[in-house]
């Protein structure tokens, strides 16, 4: 019997930023069962309520979500931090730093803010359209963050094949004080060393004295890699890369539009085939 399902949004969950209609009814009736669903997302918390609202878990008790790829984990009710490991403010700076060298738009994440230097116009209008809150800061100085929190820093650029190429060239500077991950087609993102979905999962599991083998996480890109592999049922979408099937239990027959999420409810918590 499953007990905790960790859910990707983007090109998982979500369809147009909301959760479609026919994954509400499933994670309704699944939730009726017993079973924890909770997004696990590199998004920040209060980037979400909308999406909490739509699965019915915001502002309530012993309901969770998974935010920043694990660097922050959060009891819905009243936005109750349990847990939160992101970027010493000299790693930060040195990846802000290094990204100069790029031709990438740079977004940095506090617990409560977004802060993007080097402004691509598109990405200033996902943020809108993810109802995030966020600045578009001018000069490229981070200093005036030396005493927030930072969760995670992304570089931004819709070419994966240079964003592969950035990541290898910081290899050796990050060893040991950031790790790298890929989402959405478009970030390269610098958490906190061991920080990534499957840590945040681990976590949460143990908090809630949930066993692993009673674990459920599904996503799509590179940054759900470790939640699949951490997850006894470990599944991705019908749209992922290849390389992410490979390590997945089972990959779904529809695509994240058509109801991946959906699918694997029916066939693993609710059994209906």
């Amino acid at each position: 019997m499953y007990e905790l399902m960790l859910s990707d949004l983007d090109e998982t969950l979500l369809v147009n930023h909301h959760v479609p209609e026919f994954n509400v009814e499933a994670i309704k009736k699944a939730r009726k069962h017993g079973l924890k669903f909770v997004p696990a997302t590199g998004r920040a918390f209060n980037m979400i309520p909308e999406i909490l609202k739509e699965i019915g878990t915001y502002d309530q008790e012993d309901e969770y979500s998974i935010c920043f790829n694990g660097a922050l984990i959060v009891e819905n009710k009243n936005s109750k931090i349990l847990n939160f490991k992101g970027l010493s403010f000299d790693v930060a700076k040195m990846l802000f730093d290094k990204a100069r060298d790029y031709d990438v738009c740079v977004l940095v994440f506090t617990v409560d803010m977004c802060y993007i230097y080097n402004a691509d116009p598109d990405e200033v209008q996902r943020k809108k359209d993810q109802k995030a809150p966020f600045v578009v800061v001018e000069d490229y100085n981070i200093n005036n963050l030396k005493n927030d929190r930072i969760a995670k820093i992304l570089y931004q650029k819709k070419d994966m094949n240079y964003l592969k190429k950035i990541a290898a060239d910081l290899k050796d500077d990050i060893e040991n004080k950031a790790c790298a991950s890929y989402s959405s087609n478009r970030y390269l993102e610098f958490n906190a060393p061991g920080v990534n979905k499957g840590y945040g999962l681990k976590w949460l599991a143990s908090y809630l004295n949930i066993d692993l083998d009673e674990t459920i996480a599904i996503g799509d890109n590179y940054n759900d890699v470790e939640m699949i592999k951490q997850a006894k049922l470990g599944v991705c979408v019908a749209c992922g890369d290849d390389e992410i099937k490979s390590i997945a239990n089972y990959v779904t027959k529809l695509d994240y539009n058509q109801g991946a999420v959906k699918e694997v409810i029916e066939k693993f918590i609710l059994e209906e085939e």
